[in-house]
């Protein structure tokens, strides 16, 4: 009996040595809760160009890095960068954005950003290298 208790006790203390030793465990999401935002001048940086319209039919994801600014992808290798003409408020805190568009076309001068009743005009849209922001993991 002595014998079980030493050699259960001695297990129970490695298991504690080495549970106290152990770097924490740091999960997907905590991560990407810590990493910072991406800013518009991020995403400015992959820039291709100005575009004078864009299919909206296809937007999979968008993101608002200001009030200014919003993101929309068409798909996992075409991403757009749409400038406003002034802030859109709660553009930021939306969880859910629309496209106002010309038969799925969106335009600068003519398209807008819906978030609630509020209408944001897009004054400028950038194509943006998809594959590239992904390859740098910033999205």
């Amino acid at each position: 009996m002595r014998l079980v208790l030493a050699i259960a006790s001695a297990v129970l203390a490695a298991a504690l040595g080495a549970c106290a030793s152990a770097p924490p465990a740091h999960d997907a999401a905590h991560a990407d809760a810590t990493k910072p935002r991406p800013t518009a001048d991020d995403y400015r940086r992959y820039a291709r160009g100005n575009v004078p319209s864009f299919n909206s039919s296809n937007v999979t994801d968008w993101d608002a890095p200001d009030p200014q600014h919003v993101v929309v992808w068409t798909s996992p290798a075409e991403a757009y960068l749409l400038t406003l003409f002034g802030a859109c408020f709660g553009l930021e805190s939306a969880s859910t954005i629309l496209l106002s568009a010309d038969g799925g076309v969106v335009r600068p001068g003519g398209g807008a950003v819906m978030v609630g009743a509020e209408r944001c005009r897009i004054q400028f849209v950038e194509k943006l290298d998809a594959r590239a922001m992904k390859a740098d993991k910033l999205r």
